[in-house]
Formats: C-alpha cells, sequence, structure tokens
C-alpha cells in the first residue's frame, strides 16, 4: 500500500511483542520447558500470536480486539474450572510468558498515537473519512 502513514513506535513494539509472545511459546515447546499436554492448542496459539503480530503491523485495528478475544476465552476457560487453583496450575510458563506480552502490546496498540494511525489505515484502505471525535 503506498502513502502508508508512518507507523509508529508503539505499533512496531505491540507487534514485535506479539511476534515475541509466539517466539517464547514455541522455544518453551521445543525445548521441553513447558510440558504441553496439547500440541495442537500450542501450534494454534504459535499461530495466533505471530498472525496477531503481522496483522496489526500491517494496520489491522481489529487485532487490538482479537487480543481482547482470547483473554476472554482465558478467563472463561478459568471461571469453568474445578477450582481456581486448578485453572492457575494448567497454565505453563510459556503461556504466562506469552499471555503477559501480548497484554503488553494490547496497552501499546491503545495508545493514542496507535489508535490515529490505524484510523488513517482504515480511512486510507476505505477511501473515506472516518467518523468525526465528538467530545
Amino acid at each position: 500500500m503506498n502513502g502508508l502513514p508512518q507507523r509508529p513506535t508503539q505499533v512496531v513494539a505491540g507487534a514485535l511483542l506479539l511476534l515475541g509472545g509466539a517466539a517464547l511459546l514455541a522455544l518453551a515447546w521445543a525445548f521441553g520447558v513447558d510440558a504441553v499436554e496439547s500440541n495442537g492448542a500450542r501450534v494454534f496459539f504459535v499461530v495466533v500470536w505471530s498472525y496477531l503480530a503481522w496483522v496489526v503491523y500491517g494496520g489491522g485495528g481489529w487485532g487490538r480486539w482479537a487480543i481482547v478475544a482470547v483473554f476472554a476465552v482465558t478467563v472463561w476457560g478459568s471461571v469453568n474450572a474445578p477450582s481456581l487453583a486448578a485453572a492457575f496450575a494448567n497454565f505453563t510458563i510459556g503461556e504466562v510468558a506469552a499471555k503477559a506480552l501480548a497484554l503488553a502490546a494490547f496497552a501499546l496498540l491503545l495508545h493514542p498515537t496507535a489508535r490515529q494511525w490505524f484510523a488513517a489505515v482504515r480511512k486510507m484502505e476505505t477511501g473515506r473519512e472516518a467518523p468525526a471525535k465528538s467530545g
């Protein structure tokens, strides 16, 4: 896409944090740090965090809300566990680290500079004016 506004540092850092979470998951799995019960789930989350890194780096502001969805599903799973202790016992070091990085990425991606950049990219892609802010 030609004429893409300069990507803010917050977006670059957020994308790198998401990619770092994917790398941590993969490395913890590969080196046996995490006792992974489901290889499919681990591959899924490596792909999810990698894809979301690519999406937000490319200007997809919806990637921020996909991060929220992942956290909502995590909370839902924890609430439905037999006990809170059982819910936390199922988390591996890699999962906790990846989710911490995703949370940090989400905070960066909500920075006003990042939000304005996502809006500008969306405006360019749709070819129309972004809605005016009220208040």
